[in-house]
């Protein structure tokens, strides 16, 4: 437990130090004192954010707003296929909880499921299903981000060949994680859809020969039911995950389109269609392998900084290239931050008050 704890204290402020760092740096030349530079990197950071407008900052928060719209109709059509009745606003309330957890755990992509989890089977009407087939939603819900994710990913890639833009190294690495990316991704369909039942047997294979036969045969029950009902979603409910799909095809489109949004707005500039694809694909290079602060603070913003970087922009007003300056890269990592925290916070809002997180209460005096 305190182990945990100092892991999570030391990422905090790994987290902030380099926000800070960043922020001195941008406002390095204003002033000769730390504290006065810090002020004049968050000014530069903010006048950028402003210049977003009303209807810019409104346009980027309705994005991010039905991704998580979107994501949540794509789980909830898997749940009604499998006949686990919840309204449409439990789904909602559950898939913000799950996205709260997940946005401060060092995985950008997984960590809050448990949560999700619990919360439907509380909000279950009428006969309740087992928890191994919410689980087994849950699983059908992650394959389809990841099917959706690799297309994207995928056409970054071939751009990234194509264009030849990024150096030869950066190609390399990013083609080698997403071709193990999307091996990984074949493997888990081939096994469900297929009916393979290799965590079974895998299980199986370790109960015969590990000592804690008990424990394992429990697992063995458990992930069978869950591949049994994972396998059911592609031979019954085909329709149903075909929408889901959809619904996930939707909101990855709309991840993707989160940076042309804000340039549009803030600089009056757009990315070519190849330059987004890669600047998509980096992104989730950067959230699978380098989210390890809560909310990528200072990961985001240095990482925003990098990639922009390397790609131009093409002005709406002279349709020339122009770069992205260093303060507008931080500016579009912060701003997402200001749109994504109050949904955080609603999420952690509801699993303090339905139990799931608890606040340590001080002791009381003798």
């Amino acid at each position: 437990m305190l182990r945990r704890h100092l892991f999570v204290l030391f990422s905090v402020v790994l987290g902030v130090g380099i926000l800070c760092g960043v922020l001195i740096y941008l406002g390095w030349n204003s002033s000769s004192s730390l504290w006065a530079r810090f002020l004049a990197g968050m000014g530069i950071v903010v006048s950028q954010i402003t210049m977003l407008g009303w209807w810019g900052f409104f346009s980027l928060a309705g994005i991010v707003l039905a991704t998580m719209l979107l994501w949540s109709l794509s789980w909830w059509t898997i749940l009604r296929a499998y006949g686990v009745h919840v309204s449409w606003w439990a789904t909602w309330r559950a898939r913000v909880c799950g996205f709260a957890i997940t946005y401060l755990t060092p995985s950008m992509y997984l960590g809050g499921e448990p949560a999700s989890i619990y919360l439907i089977a509380q909000e279950q009407q009428g006969e309740k299903a087992p928890a191994t087939r919410i689980v087994a939603t849950i699983l059908v819900a992650k394959l389809l981000e990841g099917l959706c994710l690799l297309a994207f990913i995928y056409l970054g890639v071939y751009y990234a060949l194509a264009t030849k833009l990024l150096p030869l190294d950066d190609t390399g690495a990013i083609v080698t994680g997403m071709v193990l990316f999307g091996v990984f991704l074949a493997l888990l369909l081939m096994n469900l859809a297929g009916h393979r039942l290799w965590g079974t047997r895998v299980l199986g294979w370790l109960r015969d020969r590990l000592p804690w036969k008990r424990a394992l045969e429990v697992a063995e029950s458990k992930v069978r039911e869950v591949e049994e009902d994972v396998f059911i979603a592609f031979r019954e409910h085909g329709r149903a995950t075909l929408v889901a799909f959809i619904f996930n095809l939707c909101a990855t489109f709309l991840v993707f389109m989160r940076p042309q949004v804000f340039f549009l707005f803030a600089l009056r500039a757009f990315f070519p269609v190849s330059h987004l694809a890669m600047i998509y694909t980096l992104f989730i290079f950067l959230g699978a392998f380098f989210w390890i602060t809560p909310g990528g603070t200072g990961v985001f913003e240095v990482g925003s900084w990098g990639i922009f970087s390397l790609f131009p922009l093409i002005s709406l007003v002279t349709r020339t290239p122009i770069a992205v300056p260093q303060e507008s890269a931080i500016a579009f990592a912060l701003a997402l931050k200001t749109i994504e925290f109050p949904l955080v916070g609603l999420g952690l809002f509801y699993l303090i008050r339905v139990g799931f997180l608890k606040i340590p209460k001080p002791p009381l005096p003798h």
